[in-house]
């Protein structure tokens, strides 16, 4: 079990304020501080400073935050593991972002279970910066990402490079014609939202060539990939995704690729779990599986 006081400090960690962190836990202010100096005094260093007002982390405090995260975890599924019968399913809660849970992932999971009838996957899709901070708090077994994230800070392998490509309709002026980078900015920006893997390349390659997302006249911001498509198709704008996004309109002729010049990018597509997993044995199968079958 673990103590109540690396609970109370992962909560400020995550608050980064004593009140909100009291108020989130049912305890009082003082006890907070109680907890953290208790940890501080344990543990012989400092875990906190304020730079003004602003509190922050010190670089032990973050290097015990990520242990604490680990802990957390294991925690969480030795309590699953100790009340599971041998009888009883495997249960994997797993996270995807948006492109790979909804048009890559899945065929992967209906094989493995045709073929591993006791598991129970439980999938979760979401943005990357959501999906790490489950992970962290226990509540994914994995997570599989695009694109960006700290390979200091978790354990991971890689699934597979996808191509990120720029779409059109086929009525858009854009359309078949050889082009550079700078020349999409005649049209708008149909884009994911803040915080998706697909957002930040995006963004990533237009920092290189000097441009950002306000390059653009206008800019249209949708979560969901068929609403996406659809905007594309009625030419209110441009897109840029992996290519499992939009392969069937491509092959269908309802989308058309951009060719722009010297625009090959590949990203990786990676498994990642905490550090020190004490259960990596157990989603360690459907990872492999993934990876043999090369879907």
């Amino acid at each position: 079990m673990l103590d109540n006081r690396i609970l109370t400090f992962l909560k400020l960690c995550e608050k980064m304020n004593y009140t909100k962190t009291a108020e989130a836990l049912h305890i009082t202010q003082p006890a907070v501080t109680q907890h953290i100096r208790y940890l501080e005094e344990h543990y012989g260093c400092r875990l906190f400073s304020y730079t003004g007002k602003l509190l922050k982390l010190t670089e032990k405090g973050e290097l015990l935050r990520r242990l604490a995260s680990e802990m957390v975890a294991n925690e969480i599924g030795i309590q699953k593991e100790m009340a599971r019968t041998e009888e009883e399913e495997i249960h994997l809660r797993i996270g995807a972002t948006k492109t790979i849970g909804e048009f890559v992932f899945p065929s992967i999971m209906s094989r493995f279970l045709r073929q591993n009838p006791q598991y129970r996957l439980h999938l979760h899709v979401d943005n990357t910066k959501n999906l790490l901070h489950m992970l962290e708090k226990g509540d994914l077994d994995f997570t599989i990402v695009e694109g960006f994230f700290d390979k200091e800070k978790y354990a991971y392998q890689l699934y597979r490079k996808e191509r990120f490509v720029g779409t059109c309709c086929k009525e858009c002026k854009l359309a078949r014609r050889k082009l550079k980078l700078g020349d999409i900015r005649t049209e708008g920006l149909v884009l994911r939202e803040e915080g998706s893997g697909t957002r930040e390349i995006l963004e990533e390659i237009l920092k290189e060539n000097n441009f950002t997302i306000g390059s653009f006249p206008s800019v249209q911001e949708i979560s969901n990939f068929i609403a996406i498509k659809e905007l594309v198709k009625a030419n209110l704008g441009i897109t840029f995704s992996y290519y499992p996004m939009v392969k069937r309109e491509l092959e269908e002729g309802s989308l058309v690729q951009l060719d722009i010049e010297d625009f090959e990018i590949y990203r990786e597509f990676n498994y990642v779990y905490m550090k020190n997993s004490l259960f990596e044995e157990k989603y360690k199968k459907l990872i492999d599986f993934a990876r043999e079958v090369g879907e």
